[in-house]
């Protein structure tokens, strides 16, 4: 049997433990923690009562140090076809065990098929185990469908079934501690086929506006990348993309620029305008905030535990050990679960050093995945914590880690809409981090996030981790600024008409910009949004017609191109600030931040299907592809790769062209 194991630290890894293991260590933790997290998943299991917290080193010993297996019989492992492979000695490797399918409600105890090998004291497995490999779906399936991470092709791989060494032990005692322990084993992979329930607002594409009768452009400002989580996960996966997946905006914040932050005010805003195909001009528009970070934290972890979950432990297991990782002395750190119903695994707990994290990271791996998904209550009580531990002058941030399947009380988004905006007055700000795809309500979490003052990431393997929990840590708890807008107001005798690529669910009107009621998104400390228009210049001659009966344009002689306006309100404030910036004049000036916003706009327009874009508008975003600097480049060396190849890949090679919202089958 062919094993693919890497010795890191005097440990042998194999599969995905392998990057694992030196992303633990590189957030701090010590080789044993950073081996048992790598190794062992928190899991699945039919209720809470019976779970009994181990402690690191006893899970180190059962996992990574399985003792004397002198007494092994050859025939203990099992390949696929029911044939005696030569079994290994030391780390539990190569274990590829098969998923369960989820029931279609979402409501489902999550509890995977391996365990019915778990939970005999006979290690040997019947043929039935292999017959439920090899119609399974496993860990693994899917290689690279392009050049890179982010483009998987959809080849499957029939793995063998084995067990683990270490669950045929000569002590009972032991095989049954062993085998409980296995049930929380990592199970990556998902289902071969099943209906798509995902649900996303529909998008509708807007044409362009002339200014003589509507000058100003006005909408909610954000810094989420949520969509292009989505999108890239699709691509991975090759699994379809809907028009409503793909949100322009998100997929531009979620590219680097060269930006600089503010020295005074709160955001600094800067333009640059390029002509495009066709003759038309693109204004980039990038809105970036100050850093921001306060001295103490108070994190309330919102873990949904639900059935749908069990797909996306490996993932949430690293967003967890990320954020305790990034807490300092005197920070709190409270987490809640749910499912179908609500408990607290722990509250308020005090880091301090190295020991409070393993035992907060103790009590997280033995939390279970089962049930409904009854994420109001789970809210309910986590903003009931955050408000009692509260930090005064501090950051107090609840963090809710699912995806959106809430099937059990308050399911509607209208309903999630108000019973945030009232949890909200406590002044905790609510983050959404968005993982798994086979049911995931994308809606739902915006409305969260949205109504929440929070952000909104979306995360599904390692690489997403890295990025969108680690590196933008302090983007994602550290809120600068909450409900920020901006209008860009056009000058008529300069821009003929408008297009704003994107935002079309972000839309509000003139008058929605001044009204302190209507809320809008927030920035966190550090985070930037992004915004391209497609402009028509006037040719300068004659005067601006309004097109009215009634009504015609007065204007002023001016020559500049127009003025952006951010209008923002203090993290705990009720009252807006606003700050002004002035486009001087409708000539060229770019950078490869203006560049590199094109490519990726194209690249959106792309994935939509859309008609917006034509050959020109592509050729010209392979070329700027080709010639982007190499300081860009660098800056967005874990994601860049991902544009040309979208860009000359077919629409059937990307699996485009489902632009309905209705349910369809994968």
């Amino acid at each position: 049997m062919r094993r693919y194991t890497e010795v890191l630290d005097g440990i042998p890894f194999s599969g995905e433990q392998k990057e694992l293991y030196p992303y633990y260590r590189s957030l701090g933790y010590d080789r044993k923690t950073a081996a048992v997290l790598a190794i062992y998943t928190f899991g699945s299991d039919y209720s809470y009562e019976d779970k009994k917290t181990l402690p690191m080193d006893k899970l180190y010993e059962i996992f990574v140090c399985p003792g004397d297996e002198e007494d092994e019989e050859p025939g203990d492992m099992i390949t696929e076809t029911g044939s005696a492979a030569e079994p290994e000695t030391g780390i539990f490797t190569g274990f590829s065990a098969p998923t369960g399918f989820p029931e279609g409600s979402g409501c489902s105890t999550g509890r995977r098929v391996h365990q019915c090998i778990a939970d005999t004291e006979e290690s040997a497995p019947s043929a039935s185990s292999a017959e439920i490999a090899s119609s399974s779906l496993e860990a693994g399936l899917i290689s690279q469908m392009f050049s890179g991470e982010a483009f998987p092709d959809a080849h499957v791989e029939r793995k063998s079934l084995e067990v683990p060494s270490f669950l045929r032990s000569r002590s009972s005692r032991e095989r049954s501690l062993k085998a409980s322990a296995v049930k929380r084993m990592p199970v990556t992979g998902a289902p071969l086929a099943m209906p798509a329930t995902d649900e996303y607002e529909p998008i509708e594409e807007k044409d362009f506006r002339n200014t003589a009768s509507q000058m100003t452009s006005t909408f909610r400002m954000t810094t989420n990348t949520a969509s292009a989580g989505i999108i890239f996960n699709q691509l991975r996966e090759e699994r379809r993309i809907d028009r409503s997946m793909v949100r322009i905006e998100e997929m531009l914040n979620y590219f680097r620029y060269q930006s600089l932050l503010p020295e005074k005010d709160k955001f600094r805003v800067s333009c640059e305008l390029m002509p495009k195909a066709g003759g038309n001009k693109l204004l980039y528009i990038n809105v970036q905030g100050k850093e921001e970070i306060r001295p103490q934290q108070n994190i309330v972890l919102l873990l949904d535990v639900s059935g749908s979950m069990s797909y996306n432990t490996v993932q949430v297991q690293a967003m967890v050990a990320t954020i305790l990782s990034k807490l300092k002395d005197g920070d709190k750190l409270s987490l809640v679960t749910y499912s179908s119903r609500d408990r607290v695994v722990f509250r308020g707990m005090k880091i301090r050093d190295e020991k409070d994290r393993i035992r907060a990271l103790e009590k997280f791996l033995a939390v279970g995945v089962w049930g409904c998904t009854h994420g109001s209550a789970g809210i309910e009580t986590a903003y009931q914590i955050g408000k009692e531990e509260y930090i005064e002058g501090g950051n107090n941030q609840v963090i809710l880690i699912t995806d959106g399947d809430l099937n059990f009380g308050i399911t509607d988004k209208g309903g999630l809409a108000e019973l945030i905006e009232e949890k909200k007055k406590t002044n905790l700000f609510l983050s959404v981090v968005g993982t798994g795809i086979y049911n995931f309500r994308d809606d739902k979490l915006e409305t969260l996030c949205k109504h929440g003052n929070g952000v909104y990431r979306v995360v599904n393997n390692l690489a997403d981790v890295k990025k969108c929990v680690n590196a933008e840590y302090a983007s994602l708890v550290n809120v600068i600024a909450k409900d920020v807008k901006a209008q860009v107001e056009f000058n008529p005798e300069v821009v003929e008409s408008f297009r704003l690529l994107g935002f079309e669910n972000r839309e509000i009107s003139h008058q929605d910009f001044t009204d302190d009621k209507v809320i809008s998104e927030p920035f966190g400390s550090g985070g930037y949004g992004v915004a391209l228009y497609e402009l028509v210049l006037r040719d300068g001659s004659g005067p601006v017609e309004s097109g009215y009966k009634y009504a015609k344009v007065v204007t002023t002689g001016s020559k500049e191109l127009g003025t952006v306006k951010i209008r923002y309100k203090e993290p705990l404030a009720d009252t807006s600030e606003e700050i002004e910036y002035v486009i001087p004049s409708a000539e060229d000036g770019f950078t490869d931040n203006l560049r590199l916003a094109y490519v990726v706009y194209v690249c959106a327009e792309k994935l939509r299907g859309s008609d917006k874009i034509g050959r020109e508008d592509l050729d010209l975003a392979e070329k700027l592809c080709d010639t982007l600097g190499e300081e860009i480049r660098e800056i967005n060396k874990d994601d860049f790769y991902k544009l040309p190849e979208i860009l000359k890949r077919s629409a059937r090679d990307l699996n485009v062209g489902i632009h309905s919202r209705d349910r369809f089958d994968w």
